[in-house]
């Protein structure tokens, strides 16, 4: 539309009867827009100008809208009377509605948000938002109208503030107890999507008696304690990035491997071998490809797959190894696969349950006791208590076994090298890595340490008299 410019009373004329407006501001503004060298206050001037010169009036058969009012109680029909903020009409709320929504709004009543009560009581929620605003309501408020407080007791509003406390108590516990069981439900669904479901792919077999490695039998009895700790199967490295190649591959391969290596080194056929295993056994512990704590990692495959063929891969090691000893097993959870390594010991169990050969024990515990002998054995993944600190632990927590045996022994790995001390009468052997390099260990500095796998020899009466070390080439 073209701007005018004349004096203004064609366009007042022209318009003043033929629209219908609220108001002469709003009239003026109508005008401005048609034309804007003049602004909507100086065509309201004009207006009433030309309305006081003419005689002539416009249309308008609206009151002007009302956009603030004190809400009114009428106490015989029971109703709260108010003009919401924005809407030109009287708004009128039953008396019952508007005590339940100030009840359900305070901190001493539900507390529920502007959302839940849009959804409670059937109404908009910009309506209940501005209601609010108009009745200059706050969640710190009591749960009464004011005119509860004046027509009713004190007495009376005592106990009924008790009895909407005590039923606010019971709705909380009962939000906390559903909250829980939503928890406990989305971890079973999780635990069914990476290990029921997974796991149905595995085809466990009836278990088979290992044929034995051909091996003359030790002068004297001992038990070879291995422990592949921190192998993060499933650790994706890239060697152009990190130095090395680290998959699914070489990790089956540098355990087979320095397996191998460590049996043909064995001064005769064991007692008993006793594997730690769990202790980041695994690299991520959910499906989003994180640790325990939620950090995430470089993977070589999908966590799928890596639960999948990691248990896998355990089982033919424990085979591996039932082929020299009867094989005792001992969980190790780690900050990496603390759940996971529950999954692990859990489908074990089910593989070797008809098994006389392999023995898993079954112990939630972050550490783990054994006797051998003259020797009391300990086992944990080394993340929770400090190496100096867990004679002193062993001491406490196996105290019958502590005082029976001479010899105590602490196994632990999660820093990926060899260390050893002896402290308050106890042994801490820590273990090295099998495991590559990953970016985060690159960049840390942490390249340094020789990756291999270690067997401890553990006479029966003298405790540890030697080790073997089987290191990557």
């Amino acid at each position: 539309m073209g701007t005018y410019r004349s004096g203004g009373d064609d366009l007042i004329a022209k318009y003043a009867q033929s629209k219908t407006f609220t108001s002469v501001s709003e009239f003026g503004r109508f005008l401005h827009t048609i034309d804007p060298s003049r602004s909507a206050e100086a065509w309201r001037l004009k207006i009433m100008r030309w309305k006081k010169r003419t005689g002539t009036d416009m249309k308008i058969d609206q009151p002007p809208p009302v956009t603030s009012m004190e809400v009114y109680y009428d106490k015989e029909s029971d109703c709260y009377i108010s003009v919401i903020e924005g809407r030109n009409e009287l708004m009128k709320v039953d008396g019952d509605t508007h005590r339940k929504m100030k009840r359900a709004y305070s901190d001493d009543g539900s507390n529920m948000t502007s959302t839940e009560i849009a959804r409670n009581f059937a109404v908009p929620e910009d309506w209940v938002k501005a209601y609010i605003k108009q009745n200059k309501w706050s969640h710190a408020m009591d749960i009464f109208t004011d005119e509860e407080i004046k027509m009713r007791s004190i007495e009376d509003l005592v106990d009924d503030a008790v009895v909407e406390k005590r039923r606010n108590v019971v709705q909380a516990a009962e939000r906390k107890r559903w909250n829980a069981i939503t928890r406990e439900a989305d971890k079973y669904r999780l635990l069914r999507e990476t290990l029921l479901d997974e796991f149905s792919e595995l085809a466990i077999e009836p278990y088979k008696a290992p044929k034995l490695f051909t091996m003359t039998k030790a002068d004297n009895p001992y038990a070879l304690v291995i422990s592949p700790t921190d192998l993060h199967y499933g650790k994706g490295a890239w060697e152009d990035e990190t130095g090395e190649s680290y998959n699914l591959e070489t990790a089956q391969h540098r355990l087979f491997k320095q397996t191998k290596a460590l049996i043909d080194r064995l001064p005769g056929r064991p007692d008993k071998i006793v594997i730690g295993t769990g202790s980041d056994w695994f690299h991520v512990d959910n499906d989003l490809g994180h640790t325990t704590k939620g950090t995430p990692q470089d993977m070589a495959a999908s966590p799928a797959r890596i639960l999948r063929d990691g248990c896998h891969l355990a089982r033919q090691h424990i085979e591996m190894l039932a082929k020299v000893a009867p094989v005792e097993v001992v969980f190790m959870r780690g900050n990496h696969d603390r759940h996971s390594s529950l999954a692990l010991m859990l489908y074990l169990q089910a593989v070797y349950e008809n098994s006389d050969r392999v023995s898993i024990t079954h112990n939630l515990q972050e550490r783990q006791y054994m006797m051998w002998g003259n020797n009391l054995l300990g086992f944990t993944h080394g993340d929770g208590v400090r190496g100096t600190d867990l004679p002193s632990v062993m001491a406490k927590e196996a105290r019958s076994g502590w005082g029976a045996c001479e010899h105590h022994t602490w196994f632990h790995g999660h820093l990926h090298h060899i260390k050893q001390t002896e402290k308050g009468g106890c042994m801490v052997i820590q273990l090295p890595s099998l495991a590559g390099h990953d970016r985060w260990h690159y960049r840390k500095g942490y390249t340094l340490n020789r990756a291999g796998l270690m067997a401890h020899l553990v006479d029966k009466e003298l405790g540890v008299i030697g080790s073997l070390f089987a290191p990557v080439e």
